[in-house]
């Protein structure tokens, strides 16, 4: 049945009208609703709390919700997450967590520029840096916010493929990677906020290709105006048949550089440093580091691979992620993706991870095992090919807890480990939600239980 044009565009006007009412009397709702529909966002500028999600509902028509900073009229903060979803009858809904402060430009692609909206986000993130280097082969990282401060145009620090993989590792297997040389351009990322106090925690996946006995490092953190106070720098330095990793506070002569034991060329650990700020003298930071060759656990381990190490130079305000190319004589060459600074070990310790070589024929939604759970759970879906995935948590009041995934991925069986050491026992949900590249859709919801 045809629904008369002038009541549905009655409709349409009423349910605009009771969403901005809604907006304006609850602006601490934890979800925000824009309609798509008429070529327009309704409303089309909002602003929103760090932490609160978005709901893009679909009224009519064929449209997109694009933010990706490539796409003209499209801009986000640096680290965020971008999104590109299609909004239709087959998927009338998408959900976007907001976890980085700043401006957010999209677009609808098929109406831009006349159809386009702005998000305004405030507070405070625990994630300062999300780098998973998803962009062309080839790109210098130049092209993506990265800044070239030394070693000119000498091996351009650039996008290389393919990225890295380390099971359960949140920043796995999304995009490529970048390849440090043994000489050449340095640069550094900025961090959407500075660490001055407590924790830094930095994580990212490295592989290295080869390395030589003199040792040099190749990540280093920087104070938020400064390119020469390198802290926290990690080594890859040659042994018999291996490497091994190491780190510095500062210079080896202000403190030393301390080794770990040795490990496999060719192959992808996952790294975690921690910058530990102390009071109350201006040299008393220390930094430990861990390394794994599988796993990621849930929380942080008592024991460091390496440290924990401290130094007589003096404590730095953080603010920069750097990769360097080092001297000739003593660089390695290696592989680094996936680099994540925040200032929990929670933000780096779950994620997404895709079955090696999987191949998924169908939609699926498993039940998460075990259940019920504490504080971790397994679960497990599927997608015939690729697209955008939103894994969200509920509550029993309907209620965005967190976003688990929001990205777009191949076509595979995926594992997720949901860690819930932040919630209280109860009753949960968790939803699917699929768009594929040529408007096909598929949505799911499983209920799961917290009991500690």
């Amino acid at each position: 049945m045809k629904l008369n044009k002038k009541f549905y565009g009655c409709y349409k006007f009423v349910l605009a009208v009771m969403l901005l009412l809604t907006l304006q009397s609850n602006v601490n709702s934890a979800t925000v609703t824009i309609l798509v529909s008429s070529n327009q966002f309704t409303p089309s500028n909002v602003n929103v709390n760090l932490g609160d999600s978005i709901k893009f509902q679909w009224v009519d028509g064929f449209h997109t919700t694009t933010c990706d900073g490539i796409f003209s009229g499209t801009s986000l903060p640096p680290g965020a997450a971008t999104w590109d979803q299609t909004m239709s009858s087959g998927s009338p809904m998408y959900i976007y967590r907001v976890t980085v402060p700043g401006t957010y430009n999209y677009v609808c692609i098929p109406h831009s520029p006349g159809m386009a909206g702005t998000i305004v986000a405030t507070g405070a993130s625990s994630i300062f840096l999300s780098e998973n280097f998803d962009y062309p082969a080839g790109d210098s990282l130049g092209a993506h916010g990265w800044v070239s401060f030394s070693g000119g145009s000498t091996n351009v620090l650039s996008v290389t493929a393919p990225g890295l993989v380390y099971a359960g590792y949140p920043l796995s297997n999304i995009g490529n990677a970048a390849t440090v040389q043994t000489t050449g351009q340095d640069a550094y990322k900025n961090m959407t906020d500075s660490a001055t106090s407590n924790s830094l925690y930095v994580s990212f996946m490295v592989n290295v290709t080869s390395a030589q006995t003199a040792s040099d490092y190749f990540l280093a953190l920087l104070p938020p105006t400064s390119t020469t106070n390198y802290t926290a720098r990690f080594y890859a330095k040659d042994t018999t048949g291996g490497v091994r990793f190491g780190i510095s506070k500062s210079t080896a002569g202000a403190g030393g550089i301390f080794y770990s034991n040795t490990y496999s060329l060719a192959t992808t650990y996952l790294v975690v440093i921690k910058y530990d700020f102390n009071t109350p003298t201006p040299t008393d930071a220390i930094i430990k580091v861990f390394i794994f060759a599988t796993g990621v656990p849930p929380v942080e381990p008592v024991t460091a691979t390496i440290g924990p190490v401290s130094g007589t130079a003096n404590d730095n305000t953080l603010g920069r992620v750097a990769l360097r190319q080092g001297t000739a004589a003593n660089a390695p060459v290696v592989r680094v993706d996936g680099i994540r600074a925040a200032t929990n070990w929670s933000d780096i310790s779950t994620g997404i991870q895709q079955n090696t070589n999987s191949v998924s024929n169908s939609f699926s939604l498993s039940q998460n095992y075990p259940n019920p759970f504490n504080p971790s759970t397994t679960i497990n879906f599927s997608i015939p090919e690729r697209g955008f995935v939103n894994l969200v948590i509920y509550n029993s009041l309907g209620q965005i807890v967190e976003s688990l995934v929001n990205s777009n991925l191949n076509s595979g069986s995926f594992n997720y480990t949901f860690n819930g050491s932040k919630l209280n026992s109860g009753v949960y949900f968790y939803k699917l939600t699929y768009a594929g590249q040529m408007g096909n859709g598929f949505t799911d919801t499983k209920k799961f239980i917290l009991l500690k």
